[in-house]
């Protein structure tokens, strides 16, 4: 039984302000891209020596240079911009829309040079992670490149899966594929099996998120998916998903019992009653746990108390003095 984190980490603290003062900088035409660069890699080794020091058995890079989910490749594959803000989904955050323009193209090395840099901070295990096929295809702007959602879906499937090769070529064994759109749209499961079918290729273990939304429609479906790990968001909405962890035969659960879009604080003993509930259908060695989702919507100080609470209930479930 392990802890882990998903998506992005909240980038400034009342202590670290240095991004904030850097991008307010590069407006000002005081430091250029390199310069903020570098405090990016800094705020990255930052938030993964935080994670680490609260006690998450697996982390992540904190996604602290990506401007969204989608960011990362719609700005770095060919025939592919970023275009109109959106809101995304419920939140009160806002994405660009990706616009494409033609055949997307791309050298599956955007994340590689980020993930090589994390690699060499985390003590931790570190797990990588990509914005899943589905969720980029469906908030895509505009399309003059392909005829369809499905087309588009399983085109970007390609690209991602490139990705992940690239991911593994330099040590990743752990990819994340934040799905939203999945749980958003149940009725699109066939498409995106068949786009993890092309994902899967890559060979190396993947977990998917079909966070903000109750996963209960597809939670038969995610069990033929080729991938290790299933993620579900038990807080977001209602469901009865906690009661039915059988179904996923093999997989690796990953329960999201941190409510990563609400202040609240979880108590230690509210979080160790949902653990010992899903330990009596899951095996032990196949249940992690996790926020629902990235902590950045909270204050980085809420987010921290979150993630203590999280390691808390998890190590007292092991007996382990927390």
């Amino acid at each position: 039984m392990k802890t882990t984190v998903i998506g992005a980490y909240p980038k400034i603290s009342d202590e670290h302000q240095e991004l904030r003062r850097a991008l307010h900088r590069l407006d000002r035409g005081e430091i250029d891209q390199a310069g903020l660069a570098s405090v990016y890699r800094a705020t990255t080794a930052w938030a993964i020596r935080e994670m680490e020091e609260i006690g998450v058995d697996v982390v992540n890079d904190g996604h602290i240079a990506w401007d969204d989910l989608l960011a990362p490749f719609a700005a770095g594959w060919r025939s592919c911009e970023r275009g109109p803000l959106e809101r995304f989904y419920d939140n009160n955050t806002y994405f660009r829309q990706p616009v494409i323009t033609g055949a997307l193209e791309g050298d599956g090395h955007a994340l590689v040079a980020p993930f090589l840099e994390a690699k060499s901070i985390a003590k931790h295990t570190l797990k990588a992670a990509v914005c899943g096929p589905l969720t980029f295809a469906t908030l895509t702007a505009a399309d003059r490149g392909y005829g369809s959602l499905e087309a588009r879906t399983l085109a970007v499937a390609e690209l991602i899966a490139r990705e992940v090769w690239g991911l593994k070529e330099h040590g990743a064994t752990l990819v994340d594929v934040e799905e939203p759109a999945l749980a958003a749209h149940p009725e699109l499961v066939g498409l995106a099996r068949r786009a993890y079918e092309r994902l899967a290729e890559a060979g190396v273990d993947l977990a998917i998120y079909p966070y903000f939304f109750a996963a209960d429609p597809i939670l038969e479906e995610l069990a033929t998916f080729p991938v290790a790990q299933v993620g579900l968001d038990l807080r977001s909405r209602p469901t009865r998903a906690l009661e039915r962890l059988s179904v996923l035969k093999d997989k690796t659960v990953v329960l999201g019992i941190v409510d990563a879009r609400n202040t609240a604080i979880e108590t230690p003993r509210e979080l160790a009653d949902v653990i010992e509930k899903a330990i009596g259908q899951v095996s032990y060695d196949r249940l992690w746990f996790s926020p629902t989702t990235g902590l950045e919507y909270l204050p980085h100080d809420v987010a921290v108390r979150k993630l203590s609470a999280l390691v808390s209930a998890a190590r007292a479930t092991k007996g382990v003095p927390a």
